[in-house]
Order: C-alpha cells, then sequence, then structure tokens
C-alpha cells in the first residue's frame, strides 16, 4: 500500500481495499464497485476529500498492515488519519456510501449488507455526518467525488452520471444538497 495521499492535479483511482485522500482540484474514481462499498468522505472547509474502497465488514484484528484497509473500521481510521493530515475536521467531515450490492444476482452470498452495517455504525461514532447513501441492488456502480467542488457523481450499471450529493461549505446558512430526494437504501 502506498502512502496514500494523492499528489498532482487530475484523476486519482483507487482498487479495492485502497484508502486515499487529498486536497484541492482532483477527482477520486473508484469503478466495478459491486459487493464492495465505498465510503466517500469531505471536508468542505478545508476542501480535503478521502475516499475507501471497503472489501470486508469489520476489522482485521491486527493482519497484516498491507492488507488492513479491505476491512471496514480499519479503512475508515486510515481515511481519516489521511485527512486529518491534509488539515481535514472530524466534526466537518460528510460521508456517504456507495455500492454494497450483489452484482451476481440474487441466490448468490455477497458481503455487501455486512459490510454496510459495519460501515453504517462508524461514522456516527466517530461524530461524522452522514449525507448520503446508496446501497444494495444488484448493478454495479461507479463514484467520482469531485474534492475540488464537494459533490460525488455515481452512475449505476450503464446508466448517465448523477449527482448524489454535494457539499457546501460550514458556517451560518451552509447545508448540503442532495439531488436525489431520497437516497436508496437496501439492506437485506
Amino acid at each position: 500500500m502506498t502512502d496514500g495521499v494523492c499528489g498532482q492535479d487530475g484523476e486519482v483511482f483507487l482498487d479495492s481495499g485502497e484508502v486515499k485522500a487529498c486536497r484541492g482540484g482532483r477527482i477520486l474514481q473508484a469503478s466495478a464497485i459491486g459487493s464492495c462499498v465505498v465510503v466517500a468522505a469531505y471536508d468542505p472547509d478545508s476542501a480535503v476529500g478521502g475516499m475507501a474502497h471497503v472489501m470486508l465488514p469489520g476489522e482485521s484484528g491486527g493482519q497484516d498492515s498491507s492488507t488492513k484497509t479491505k476491512y471496514a473500521r480499519d479503512a475508515v481510521e486510515e481515511m481519516m488519519r489521511m485527512m486529518s493530515d491534509l488539515g481535514a475536521k472530524e466534526a466537518r467531515v460528510r460521508v456517504s456510501l456507495l455500492g454494497g450490492g450483489n452484482a451476481l444476482g440474487d441466490g448468490h452470498d455477497s458481503p455487501g449488507p455486512d459490510i454496510v452495517r459495519s460501515l453504517a455504525e462508524i461514522p456516527g461514532r466517530k461524530g461524522i455526518t452522514p449525507v448520503a447513501m446508496e446501497v444494495g441492488g444488484t448493478r454495479r456502480r461507479f463514484c467520482a467525488p469531485d474534492v475540488a467542488r464537494g459533490r460525488e457523481t455515481p452512475t449505476e450499471g450503464e446508466s448517465r452520471q448523477g449527482m448524489l450529493w454535494e457539499a457546501k461549505r460550514c458556517g451560518l446558512g451552509s447545508a448540503d444538497k442532495r439531488s436525489r430526494s431520497s437516497p436508496k437504501e437496501v439492506i437485506s
């Protein structure tokens, strides 16, 4: 695993089990999200974003450090550490969850629902504000949070990209805008 902090402007791709954080004009991207769950995080005041492409529920239990970010709790902890190193404050961080489906279809076991349940507990314990969730289903997703603009625009299957949420700067009168009136939450 690399240090996970994004370098130059542009697009930054994450594979399964990776965690990255960056500031400014970058777009974090994760594709082929099936049973995995992507946690996209953003601090609007510092314009610091982070992403964790989580493969497994729970925590690693002290396993090899090169694989620990495959697990929900370890991945979120590492993402928040990296974001904090770049100037983000946990109290201002907004997170969304995307994925956790069963791309193989009904009748196949998927760790997706267990990952979603594992991740749903973490933000509340850390005082992080969850703003949107689009989980479950049977279609693969693609996630591309734009760190410069503080918005997340996922796709599902072959559909066109649509905005899941957009953060506003913190302070008086600030609010998060969700363009999808009722985020899908399918946990079975």
